[in-house]
């Protein structure tokens, strides 16, 4: 299992602004697949798909897996694709523009089956110590 992955979006039509060069903590092995499809609680059913290579982008690999945002912080499932960041398409609604994302944290709720099979459950996190002054 990797212990962190270097990820960086280029600005570009998908995302603008791009993001800079982050190191991402690796909690969990990575779910990696071509798309994703997302179920909501409203019923409406969105594809996640990982974007690269020159414009407008192509389709890429995407990978799934839990990190934290800092040390001390609760351990969430990321998402991300590739030099183009992810592209958010609403199935429920064909007429909706698709929405480019550098990445995208997804609930616990949400997370499909087959993704949870390769990740896991929530990592347990180093526990801090609480300490009680008397």
């Amino acid at each position: 299992m990797e212990n962190t992955i270097e990820y960086e979006v280029l600005p570009c039509a998908n995302v603008p602004a791009g993001l800079p060069r982050q190191r991402l903590e690796v909690l969990s092995p990575v779910w990696q697949g071509e798309m994703l499809l997302l179920e909501y609680p409203d019923g409406s059913i969105h594809t996640l798909r990982g974007l690269s290579g020159p414009e407008p982008g192509e389709p890429c690999r995407l990978r799934i897996f839990w990190t934290r945002h800092h040390p001390h912080g609760p351990p969430v499932v990321l998402a991300i694709g590739g030099g183009h960041g992810l592209q958010v398409r609403n199935l429920s609604d064909p007429d909706a523009p698709a929405q480019g994302r550098a990445f995208l944290a997804l609930a616990e709720s949400l997370i499909p089956w087959e993704v949870l099979e390769v990740i896991g459950p929530a990592p347990s996190g180093k526990e801090r110590e609480i300490l009680l002054l008397v």
